[in-house]
């Protein structure tokens, strides 16, 4: 399978129990056999297949992304992305969020993933901080992920801890100054969104 063009239009879907759980259209910024970096355009509509695990964003009535959009840096392999938020008026940069979930795996239409609610925030001035340990902890309760997944999410949280403790981060920092293209529209979910079958 090759690799997307900038500009392209790519479905980050996510999978749970073998079932789609939650689709999001993206805009490929850079893709290569070493990254994988794709756009959430502010405005961009998600899309919840029936599914009998609930999405909690659904739940929330999160509809599509707020704010100045969201930059996602993959490296194959690793069960996290890399995410870069920006805030106020001047687009300042605020930091990297380090988002848990299944190591990409590529599709016809973009990539399938699963988000694993344990995360890991790093200021743009070097300080850092663990997320939602305790909603993580209520996920495996309810099942969501069993025993072998949620020691593997743990261990992989235990890495990233030492990586950050180290001062040992792999991203360019230079991605901090990205800036999406204005002529960028909106992307939609396409038809049969919710029928597209897995790989």
């Amino acid at each position: 399978m090759g690799f997307f063009a900038p500009g392209d239009v790519v479905l980050r879907r996510e999978v749970l129990h073998g079932k789609p759980w939650s689709v999001m259209p993206t805009r490929v910024v850079q893709d290569g056999p070493d990254l994988l970096a794709v756009f959430i355009v502010p405005g961009t509509v998600f899309g919840y297949p029936d599914h009998h695990y609930g999405h909690p964003w659904r739940a929330k009535g999160n509809t599509h992304w707020r704010g100045h959009g969201k930059l996602q840096l993959h490296r194959p392999g690793d069960a996290y992305s890399v995410e870069l938020f920006w805030s106020g008026e001047d687009r300042r940069f605020q930091g990297w969020y380090l988002n848990l979930q299944d190591p990409f795996r590529r599709t016809p239409l973009g990539f399938d993933t699963l988000d694993h609610a344990l995360d890991y925030w790093l200021d743009a001035d070097g300080r850092w901080e663990e997320r939602d340990r305790d909603e993580f902890e209520e996920q495996v309760a309810e099942g969501k992920y069993d025993p072998a997944q949620a020691d593997d999410i743990r261990r992989t949280g235990k890495e990233i801890v030492a990586m950050l403790d180290a001062g040992a981060t792999w991203w360019d920092t230079r991605w901090a100054d990205f800036t999406p293209d204005p002529d960028w529209p909106v992307p939609v979910l396409p038809d049969g969104w919710e029928d597209y079958p897995l790989p």
